[in-house]
């Protein structure tokens, strides 16, 4: 296993997660291959196709507009590689301000990541709440 390809996709988790966060659509769209599977907690079954997420997206800037007002920790992250192959486990607690003080949502999440030329992409992703609170 390299640690080189270890840390390239860190670097590639980090940047997908803040073009979420940001709602960066075009940097998710450059990180995320076009048939991305996911199981997340909105959806009651898998959805397949990078489309799904990019029209959410779209909505959200709608909804709560992009805000730097956020902190994304990536706790306990472990990153396997095999040949061209990453999978990424972590817990992602975000932090943001809000209305009624500082909100924290946690989940734990699994992505993986395929090597096409010579960059990572993301093909899957499944997230499962933990929790969040308002201090």
């Amino acid at each position: 296993m390299s640690r080189r390809s270890q840390q390239e996709v860190m670097q590639t988790l980090e940047r997908l997660l803040h073009a979420v966060y940001c709602q960066d659509i075009d940097t998710y769209r450059e990180l995320v291959a076009d048939d991305v599977s996911s199981f997340e907690a909105e959806t009651p079954a898998r959805i397949d196709t990078l489309d799904f997420h990019l029209h959410y997206m779209r909505q959200q800037k709608v909804v709560r507009p992009p805000s730097a007002q956020y902190r994304l920790d990536i706790v306990n992250p472990r990153v396997q590689v095999y040949g061209n192959v990453a999978i990424a486990t972590y817990t992602l607690v975000v932090t943001r301000s809000g209305e009624n003080g500082i909100l924290f949502t946690t989940t734990n999440e699994t992505r993986v990541f395929v090597r096409e030329d010579g960059r990572w992409l993301m093909v899957h992703f499944h997230k499962t709440p933990v929790g969040s609170y308002t201090a």
